[in-house]
């Protein structure tokens, strides 16, 4: 579905902010653009039309915006909602994060931060839509069992693993610290996967699985993923609800149950020590001990805001150091004892495109 094609609603009680919002989406975005001030309105609008993107205030009379998204989870949790508020309450915040809201923007907002959020919103809605397409296809395929309907899954597999590497390649394009964490990591997965002995499903899974794993960041705040200092604890506990956040993403297409475990545990420790479920030992998928490694070298060996990179020997090291603690003793030690077969491919950055989708 193009641009000229997607449909936009705001909802918000003050006219001339709802004015303000539609001008500015009308002057950027080639969408149709509806504006209501009511949101019982809103309820009849989304009974007969279907938006691609909804920003709502949450402080209006008849249906607040938490009733209205509550009611959109409900009709199409496919729809990102925008939130709208003039509070900063931290309780509100957390309230908006556990109902599924996919930003929230805190009056008086630059209409340029919105701009941002709506085509981000706009690009999860795409990829959602498309995921539906190849759920539905995949059926008809396994009814059918014909060569030609087979040659037509291979095509619609290929373009929806492209689809994915597009998104996961725009949320980290923004932000220099992670642009192109999710490749690294799916190939320093595969390889790992590959000396452990994964047969070419589970290899498939994992590639899926770990050029996903970092989704759900894209509903945390740019600030705190970014923050320079320490986080407070209650903004460290919104950004570990990042894995739930890509598995609630995820869990509407229908993907295989270890790619939704590998986005929802590569943060789980063997000890137990990890986040959010504070799994051990062989309650974390196997798939999903392979990309915490992957997913914490790549993390040790990349500067970020917020500190320095460690070079690559004394990555190399944590890895062994924290073999049965943070990652999967076995693991570990084929980690580190094949460790420049693993790492060789990430360190060529033009081979890293073709060993993504050729390697398998």
């Amino acid at each position: 579905m193009d641009n000229l094609k997607k449909q936009i609603l705001i909802v918000d009680d003050d006219l001339a902010i709802l004015d303000c919002i539609r001008m500015s989406l009308q002057k950027d975005f080639p969408c149709r653009i509806t504006a209501c001030s009511d949101s019982r309105e809103a309820l009849e609008l989304l009974e007969s039309n279907i938006f691609n993107v909804i920003i709502s205030d949450i402080g209006m009379p008849n249906l607040s915006g938490f009733q209205l998204l509550e009611y959109i989870n409900k009709l199409n949790p496919n729809i990102p909602v925008i939130l709208i508020t003039g509070e900063v309450d931290p309780e509100k915040i957390r309230s908006a994060v556990q109902l599924g809201a996919f930003d929230i923007l805190h009056k008086p907002f630059e209409l340029s931060d919105l701009h941002i959020s709506v085509k981000q919103a706009l690009q999860k809605n795409s990829l959602l839509l498309q995921n539906e397409m190849y759920r539905l296809n995949l059926e008809e395929l396994v009814e059918k069992r014909t060569k030609e309907l087979y040659i037509a899954q291979c095509q619609l597999e290929k373009n929806y693993l492209n689809t994915i590497h597009a998104m996961v390649n725009a949320m980290e394009a923004n932000d220099v610290y992670i642009r192109g964490h999710s490749e690294r990591v799916t190939v320093l997965s595969i390889m790992l996967g590959k000396i452990i002995g994964l047969d070419a499903e589970d290899l498939k899974l994992l590639r899926i699985g770990a050029i996903l794993h970092d989704l759900g960041k894209i509903g945390i705040y740019d600030t705190l993923l970014n923050k320079k200092g320490s986080l407070t604890s209650s903004e460290y506990e919104m950004v570990k609800q990042h894995p739930v956040i890509g598995a609630k993403i995820i869990r509407p297409i229908g993907l295989p149950t270890p790619v939704y475990e590998i986005i929802l545990q590569h943060h789980e420790w063997f000890n137990g020590k990890g986040y959010p479920y504070g799994l051990t030992g062989n309650q974390i998928s196997p798939l999903a001990r392979i990309v915490t490694i992957a997913d914490a070298y790549d993390a040790m060996t990349s500067k970020r805001a917020y500190r320095e990179n460690l070079d690559a020997k004394s990555a190399r090291q944590e890895v062994i150091n924290k073999a049965g603690i943070q990652f999967d003793p076995d693991y570990g030690k084929v980690f580190f004892d094949n460790y420049s077969h693993i790492v060789e491919p990430v360190s060529d950055s033009p081979a890293i495109q073709n060993l993504l989708f050729d390697m398998l």
